[in-house]
Formats: structure tokens, C-alpha cells, sequence
């Protein structure tokens, strides 16, 4: 545990009620430093599969004697980059300037990343659930108020990203509007969702407008239950059906110039898919 207190981190079960009085613990890895980067940079990653992969990359790195850019990822994430050197992991903010950090040796970061997955499999000592996801999410009722709980979520758990949920009933559909927060701030990123009455998601639409750009992709999700086999649908900017992405390795995508083609009268058959629009 020396590791930790070089770096200044320590790993918390931190309790959060949902409305319901429903309790569950996140995972949050806190790092005493103003800008808290490595709590930040350990708790968007909670799988096995996620921390495995960053210390094979190293260990590769390691084996080879030097830092590849076409073998190795850097990560990015809203406010930090981790790119790999020789030797080390540079921690930069992601503002234009790149401001540096930290660098933190291989030897070092491996053996943080394996505290940090042993914390994740410990069960909280009040044996109350765990979250998985790597973001607090509280969903409001019909009369809270967005500030009121952004600012109470802030000042109770300041370290936390999070997203505020709002859930509204249209006939047997379930529509949610989420609004995410980082460090407190709003990130100008919207997520809209449809869920039909089996509570499966059929329609998404993700708003970017952080740092003053505008970014708008609407999905649908058609799935086949006779073949148990799903598919996402693509819009362009009039909410005109674009293309099916995500078919196949060999065809990524099949445009809406194929449909007739490929999958001759869909379309005509299920007209929720021709346009973006939410309820069927």
C-alpha cells in the first residue's frame, strides 16, 4: 500500500440513496491533489477487461524496449490524456496547451492498476450493492428541481461525475432525458432514449454541444425476435434513415441506397425506421 501513499490516493466505498431509499456503494478512487486526475483517470475504469488491457499495453511496451504509437492506444478521456512513453505513462490536461501532469514510471502505474482491480472485487462492508457503473446516476422525480439536486450532489459528492435522469410515461413507452455533469459542471452532453414495454431501448439521440461545437447522432435499434438478432439504424441531419451500421465486419454499414436490395421491403414493413422520428 506504500504505492498509494507516495501517490497520494486512497480507494473509498462511497454509499449513495437512490429515490426509493434504494442504497448502493460506488467504487471511487480519490487522489488528495487539487485536480484529483488519478481518482479521476482509475474510476472511469471498473472491469476486468478495461485494466487487463492498459497493463498488457505496458507489459508490451516493456517486453519491446520502446513505445510503438501504432501498437499502443493513448486514452482519452473529457479531461485527461494518458499517452505511453518508453519507460512511463504522461498524465496531460486535454486543454490546447496539454498541461502536464504527471509521469508516472511502468512499475508504478501496473502495480496501482492492480490495487485498483483488487479494491473493485471487495464486497463494501455494509454488504449493500455495488454500482458498476463508472458515473453516479440519479434520477429525478416529477417535482425536483435540476439545480436544487445539482447542487446538493455537488457539495455532498464533489469528486463524482454524474447524470441527472429524467423519466416521462408516453402510452407503454418510457422516455428518459439525461444530462451529464463533470466535477460539478454541466458537459453540454444530452442523451434522450425510448424504451418499448419489454424495457428495450429503441431510439437514442445523443447532443454534444461542449466547447462550443454541436454534435447531434440520432440511433434506432430494430430487433428481430424470431432470429434473437439486433441491428442499429443511422439518421442524417434531416431525420432522413441513412444506414445500418454495425452489420458485419465485412459490411460495416448498409446504406439506404442498399435497402431495397439487401433488405427489400423493411422499411415499408416497420415505417418507425424511415425517419428519426421518437414515438412510433
Amino acid at each position: 500500500m506504500q504505492i498509494l501513499e507516495k501517490y497520494k490516493l486512497f480507494f473509498v466505498d462511497r454509499p449513495f440513496t437512490f429515490p426509493g431509499d434504494k442504497t448502493v456503494n460506488m467504487k471511487t478512487a480519490i487522489h488528495r491533489i487539487d485536480n484529483d486526475f488519478l481518482g479521476y483517470f482509475l474510476s472511469r475504469f471498473k472491469d476486468d477487461e478495461s485494466i487487463d488491457e492498459m497493463v498488457s499495453e505496458i507489459d508490451f511496451i516493456i517486453s519491446e524496449g520502446f513505445y510503438d504509437p501504432d501498437s499502443c492506444m493513448e486514452i482519452y478521456l473529457d479531461f485527461l490524456t494518458m499517452r505511453y512513453t518508453d519507460t512511463s505513462a504522461l498524465f496531460e490536461d486535454i486543454d490546447p496547451e496539454q498541461t502536464h501532469l504527471q509521469e508516472i514510471p511502468f512499475s508504478d502505474l501496473k502495480e496501482i492498476l492492480f490495487l485498483w482491480k483488487g479494491f473493485l472485487h471487495t464486497a463494501p462492508f455494509d454488504k449493500a450493492d455495488v454500482d458498476k457503473n463508472t458515473e453516479f446516476q440519479y434520477h429525478m422525480t416529477e417535482y425536483e428541481s435540476e439545480e436544487e439536486i445539482v447542487s446538493a450532489l455537488i457539495k455532498t459528492f464533489h469528486e463524482v461525475d454524474f447524470s441527472l435522469i429524467r423519466t416521462e410515461n408516453i402510452g407503454r413507452y418510457r422516455k428518459e432525458f439525461s444530462t451529464a455533469y463533470s466535477k460539478g459542471k454541466n458537459d453540454e452532453f444530452y442523451l434522450t432514449s425510448l424504451y418499448d414495454n419489454n424495457d428495450r431501448m429503441i431510439y437514442e439521440k445523443e447532443e454534444n454541444y461542449f466547447n462550443g461545437r454541436s454534435e447531434v447522432i440520432i440511433r434506432k435499434y430494430y430487433f428481430d425476435e424470431q432470429l434473437q438478432y439486433s441491428v442499429e439504424l443511422l439518421y442524417d441531419d434531416h431525420g432522413e434513415f441513412s444506414a445500418i451500421e454495425h452489420c458485419n465486419a465485412d459490411t460495416p454499414y448498409i446504406y439506404a441506397s442498399e435497402m431495397d436490395l439487401i433488405y427489400p421491403g423493411f422499411l415499408s414493413k416497420n415505417p418507425y425506421y424511415k425517419n428519426s422520428d421518437i414515438i412510433p
